[in-house]
């Protein structure tokens, strides 16, 4: 067994600490724990996710209720010499398995599970599910959380920060994902593809021009939306357009219009 160094010794037991401290006495509720945690014993600091059920409308383990479960997950942060303090949370109620037929649209709510990514000096790097991703387990979205708990976009690459620009704008339905993207060779310009699906028994495509100006902020374009299987074939500048083809289709877009020269 790998021993531990002092300072994870001092995380594990403020971490328990915490999760001792928010403990909820209901027969259906799922136990508080750590959904995640990042110890940096070299910088004496942690981060980790605190998972809670705070609620339910079941009336048993098989019942789905109207609502179903409502789930709390908090993001902490932790220095050697100070107590942990919560950085962030989210909460969300979601239903086990099927749509409550109560709702409209029928939604099987939305899954507030937090991942930690990243631990940096002065924050920590989450992904989380946009707040109106009804049902969404697939649409994560990543955000910087400050030390001062001030959100924000975290450092990325184009291709990250257009992608995870679309999944923020995208329409959901539950089962949404990233279907592909290209990136035009020697521009900040970009074609990506969102899957939009309710995981049974309806879906669509959405096509994306995202693009960079040359004052350096994002922008979207919807380009297509179709209810057959559309991908990003390819990209390319043609004269004064940019040409996205889709396999079916081929969409432009005048490059002055987009502002990015």
């Amino acid at each position: 067994m790998v021993k531990m160094s002092d300072f994870e010794e001092y995380a594990k037991k403020a971490m328990d600490a915490v999760v001792a401290s928010h403990q909820h006495d209901h027969p259906l509720y799922r136990e508080t724990g750590i959904a995640g945690s990042i110890v940096d014993a070299e910088n004496r600091q942690a981060a980790f996710v605190l998972m809670e059920q705070i609620d339910t409308d079941r009336l048993s383990h098989e019942d789905e209720g109207w609502l179903g479960d409502q789930y709390r997950y908090s993001v902490w942060y932790l220095v050697e010499g100070q107590g942990p303090r919560q950085l962030f949370e989210d909460h969300a109620y979601i239903r086990p398995r099927t749509a409550s037929m109560m709702t409209s649209p029928p939604s099987r709510g939305r899954d507030a599970t937090i991942y930690l990514k990243e631990l940096l000096p002065d924050g920590v790097v989450v992904e989380t599910t946009p707040k109106d991703a009804e049902g969404g387990m697939y649409s994560k979205v990543k955000l910087k959380v400050g030390l001062d708990g001030k959100v924000g976009e975290p450092e990325m690459d184009f291709m990250e920060q257009a992608e995870n620009l679309v999944k923020r704008v995208a329409p959901k339905l539950g089962y949404d994902y990233i279907r592909g993207s290209v990136r035009l060779e020697g521009r900040y310009v970009a074609a990506i593809t969102y899957g939009t699906e309710n995981g049974s028994t309806y879906g669509y495509d959405t096509q994306y021009l995202v693009w960079k100006t040359a004052d350096g902020k994002l922008r979207h374009r919807e380009l297509l939306r179709t209810e057959d299987y559309n991908c990003v074939m390819g990209i390319k500048e043609e004269g004064n357009h940019i040409i996205v083809d889709t396999g079916k289709s081929k969409c432009q877009a005048d490059i002055k219009s987009l502002g990015i020269e």
